[in-house]
């Protein structure tokens, strides 16, 4: 797994927020420590949807984990704003 993939999950879901994202990435080990987790999460969740065996359960737990994680994120980036502002 290369940068690119994290960067390029995250832009897809926040276009409007790619300089953002992209300046966050490059400067805050935690927010691509943050963009790795979301980009696994999405990962996941994206090969237990396309299994029809896999539990439903599962797919509602990292539904709720990528809602949260999307949260923090902006959030974090939220907070980046009012402090360069």
């Amino acid at each position: 797994m290369t940068m690119q993939a994290e960067l390029n999950c995250m832009i897809e879901k926040f276009p409007g927020l790619k300089p953002k994202i992209l300046s966050l990435f490059e400067r805050s080990s935690e927010f691509q420590t943050l963009c790795y987790d979301y980009f696994l999460c999405v990962k996941s969740l994206d090969q237990w949807e396309s299994n029809i065996k896999k539990s439903e359960e599962f797919v509602y737990e990292y539904k709720i984990i990528q809602k949260d994680l999307e949260s923090e994120l902006l959030r974090y980036i939220d907070t980046e704003d009012k402090q360069i502002g």
